[in-house]
């Protein structure tokens, strides 16, 4: 009897439905069980778990247990789905959920598993539409507790706050609107939009409350910058009973690093350790944090050196509070600390290191993490991503900081606002607006912060339309209220010779932080109306706002306008006797007014007596010495000044070569621009050129000074040509005087100081055509002659007078003295000059000309181009 052998053959190896189980499969496969099937299909949760995951739907298929129409075939096809899902197979989850027989389709558990998967893998489109299909299926059930939270959830990622409304009207009408779980799903999600008022309506309808839903609602209002909510919310929690656990205490230790509150922060390390809580790693990591932004690195340090060293977020709090507090050491041994301990560093790691690299002495470390990145191929996100490319432009490499940006797959508007500051920095505005509108057109939504990073290069560029387009669309989109976007337009409006509009911004401000006063301040004072500037700072200290060294250096500057040298010793006293000591920037403001003022001991004596100096402050004092024309004293400075290692620049040298002008110094003054151009390597900008221009035309040598300008390297601009026609009326040069007006014509046409300076020089020359031809020119061009004005202090009071000025309470007795000071002059042999007079018709009688003398600007000579 020949006996039939059954041959088991072995399947191809790229299948695996017929690959050989583990034992406790081979079991299920010797007796085919559903519910042995179904008790394996349990443990496989993660994606390793997915071959024998397909080996048991394999044996499920091949055993016929998925083709029974009752049984547990569907409770077994909806456990393959979830066990698809856990382990990402989205395409396997619908395919199987395509073939669920009617009765499993029923079931809400399949559905569950397929939209809590899409959401949670980020899958929200299809996440929804699953939704959408669960109405619309015959046999779907309705939406339960389980579906709604992650429905809400991918409307909240998608921005769909319609459908997330619906949603909610949904779930009202099933009654699951104060489910906990639904609940703060929809907290969240109005949170997230804006919409605190929605939220907390929610969290008001709420029946019950666990601390899970009092940390979502606390934790909207931080996020939406209502802290006083919050922390109202949080005494309300207290009085509730609910005691908070470590997120509660983590998300308001966040609040108190970022606000700067160390008493807070100190109450909640105190509630943490009551709670048991202060162990926990979150807690004790925004501890550190906190303690580190509170500038107290001690106490950090203590809870850092007590906590297990075997978190990543641990070492990146410390390395980012060593960062903040300038320790760029301790955050450089720390990081190498870190991978001795062998964990390695990821973007927030270097995120967080980079800006501590900044400087040209760490630059070179800068370029080997960025090396290191490469090489490990770390994950750049987008805030690694902005790190590198603040390290490169702060560091002049903007090729580089390019490069990066080139490479970036992702461009979002973090990046975006990078690149704009960074152009910015490097004083390339033009560039810094062509990235914002190719943000624009690449689809990215300005927000404010890429708004206050653009208008400064508005106020550069002095582009007050697309200054105004970005202003309208702050307004339309509520960005007004934030400090430092009215900052910036602000500024934008004062450098675009807007004052009026500055100042309106300013005034409706509900809410003014420090910055703000000192950008108009600082704007009041950079545009010559320091009464108001000093007015301001006044307001500023009657308000109770701190001033910083900022305000110091700007209130200084405005004194140096006046020139006021009263109140400059004022704010000299409120730095000696006030909360905050000077920096070097301050005190060379300081050493800068007192030059302007015209004591020059007291400016020596702040520059020896400061505690370290740098280059800005060489310059001051250099610049003091230079104004006075004291070429000699100046020159030592400088020599001292690289004696002691500090380099000069192009500063120092502007203010050498103008103290020659001035002093009429040709030969030094040629020396030294050959000294800048040659030995220092300094290329000369169009200050320098214009100082030149002056130095040969206020020694009379304009043939020289014209053929400089002729070899110029670039055009020259009213600034040049405005030191050369000065010279001209001193000189009485008409010929050069012609071609210098009508450069300037074309560059300035609205400056009359230029008609009324060629006015008069054609008033001494004779040429009454040439005077009457100007006063035609300026009727044209509607140019308005703005009249010259001078001011004394008398009694720490300052008095302001323009010509023929009788506003004053004392301008009688002032004209009486002034009578008497005519007769004195004219007695000790004074001849009047008309050419310092607006002439408009001919007049050469001596007795004429002293006549239009004192009608006009007597004393008080006309206006005149600066040199």
């Amino acid at each position: 009897m020949r006996r039939r052998v059954l041959i088991r053959l072995r399947p191809p190896a790229r299948r695996c439905f017929c690959a050989p189980l583990s034992t406790a499969a081979s079991t299920a496969a010797a007796a085919p069980s559903a519910y042995r099937l179904l008790a394996l299909l349990r443990g496989c949760v993660a994606p390793p778990h997915l071959p024998l995951g397909l080996r048991i739907h394999a044996r499920a298929v091949t055993s016929g247990l998925l083709a029974a129409a009752d049984g547990p075939a569907g409770a077994l096809q909806t456990r393959l789905i979830g066990m698809y899902v856990l382990t990402r197979r989205f395409r396997d989850a619908v395919a199987v959920f395509s073939s669920l027989p009617r009765a499993a389709a029923a079931s809400a558990l399949p559905w569950n598993w397929l939209i809590r998967g899409l959401t949670m893998a980020g899958h929200h489109r299809f996440a929804v539409l699953f939704y959408v299909k669960m109405w619309a299926h015959p046999s779907a059930p309705r939406p339960d507790g389980h579906t709604l939270p992650y429905v809400v959830k991918s409307c909240a990622a998608l921005g769909a706050l319609a459908l997330g409304r619906l949603v909610h009207r949904t779930a009202r009408a099933l009654g699951l609107d104060r489910d906990m779980y639904v609940g703060s799903a929809l907290i969240k999600m109005y949170a997230d939009a804006g919409l605190l008022g929605g939220a907390r309506e929610v969290f008001d309808g709420m029946a019950e409350r666990d601390c899970v839903l009092w940390n979502v609602m606390m934790d909207g209002y931080v996020k939406g910058g209502d802290v006083a909510s919050a922390v109202g919310l949080f005494g309300a929690m207290r009085a509730s009973r609910c005691d908070p656990n470590f997120a509660t205490l983590a998300c308001f230790l966040s609040v108190c690093a970022t606000e700067a509150d160390l008493l807070s922060g100190v109450q909640l390390h105190t509630l943490a350790v009551k709670y048991g809580l202060e162990p926990e790693v979150a807690v004790a990591n925004t501890l550190v944090s906190m303690y580190a932004k509170c500038q107290c690195l001690d106490d950090a340090w203590r809870l850092f050196d007590l906590m297990p060293r075997d978190d990543l977020v641990t070492w990146n709090g410390m390395i980012s509070g060593c960062v903040q507090n300038g320790l760029v050491d301790d955050a450089l041994r720390l990081f190498c600390d870190m991978q001795k301990s062998g964990l390695q560093p990821d973007s927030v790691t270097l995120a967080s290191l980079l800006p501590a690299l900044t400087d040209l002495n760490g630059f070179k470390q800068g370029k080997e993490i960025h090396g290191y990145i490469v090489r490990n191929c770390v994950h750049l996100d987008v805030f690694l991503v902005s790190a590198l490319v603040d390290i490169y432009f702060k560091c002049r490499d903007v090729r580089m900081a390019q490069n990066v940006f080139n490479a970036t797959k992702t461009i979002d508007v973090v990046i975006g606002s990078t690149m704009i500051s960074g152009y910015v920095l490097n004083g390339m505005s033009e560039a810094a607006v062509k990235m914002f509108r190719y943000l624009l057109e690449v689809g990215i939504k300005p927000n404010a912060v890429m708004v206050a990073s653009t208008l400064p290069a508005c106020a550069c560029m002095a582009a007050m339309k697309l200054g105004q387009e970005l202003h309208g669309y702050v307004l339309k989109n509520a960005y007004e209220g934030r400090c430092y976007v009215e900052s910036a337009l602000m500024d934008m409006y004062a450098k675009c010779g807007r004052l009026d509009l500055s100042h309106y911004i300013f005034s409706k401000m509900s809410a003014k932080d420090e910055v703000t006063w000192n950008s108009m301040i600082s704007s009041f004072a950079q545009n010559g109306e320091p009464e108001e500037a000093l007015e301001l700072f006044r307001q500023m200290s009657m308000e109770g706002v701190k001033y910083s060294n900022v305000t110091i250096s700007s209130i200084l500057s405005a004194c140096a306008g006046l020139p006021a040298i009263y109140y400059g010793k004022e704010i000299h006293g409120i730095i000696i006797k006030g909360p905050i000591r000077a920096d070097v920037f301050a005190e060379s403001a300081l050493i800068d007014m007192y030059g302007k003022c015209g004591n020059l001991e007291l400016a020596f004596r702040v520059f020896e007596f400061m505690p370290e100096k740098n280059e800005v402050s060489w310059n001051s004092i250099i610049s003091a010495y230079g104004a006075h024309g004291l070429v000699k004293e100046s020159v030592s400075l400088l020599c001292r000044m690289q004696e002691e290692g500090f380099n000069a620049d192009h500063v120092t040298f502007l203010a050498l070569i103008s103290a020659c002008a001035h002093a009429g110094q040709v030969q030094e003054g040629l020396r030294l621009f050959k000294c800048m151009t040659e030995e220092y390597q300094i290329a000369p900008r169009v200050e320098h050129l214009a100082c030149m221009v002056d130095l040969y035309s206020r020694a009379g040598k304009l043939d020289k000074a014209m053929q400089f300008i002729a070899d110029m390297p670039f055009k020259p601009d009213a600034g040049i040509w405005g030191a050369l026609l000065h010279a001209c009326r001193v000189h009485r040069n008409v010929e050069l005087a012609e071609i210098a007006s009508q450069e300037l014509f074309k560059l300035d046409p609205h400056n009359s100081g230029y008609y009324v300076l060629m006015s008069n020089i054609n008033a001494v020359a004779g040429r009454w055509d040439g005077v009457s031809k100007m006063r035609r020119l300026m009727k044209d061009k509607k140019v308005q002659k703005i009249p010259g004005y001078s001011w004394v202090d008398v009694n720490n009071t300052s008095h302001l007078f323009v010509a023929a000025d009788k506003s004053h309470p004392d301008s009688e007795d002032i004209y009486m003295s002034l009578k008497s000071l005519l007769l004195e002059l004219k007695h000790e042999g004074y001849v009047p000059r008309p050419d310092i007079c607006y002439t408009t018709q001919p007049d050469n009688t001596t007795q004429s000309k002293a006549k239009l003398l004192l009608q006009y600007d007597s004393m008080f000579p006309c206006e005149e181009v600066a040199s």
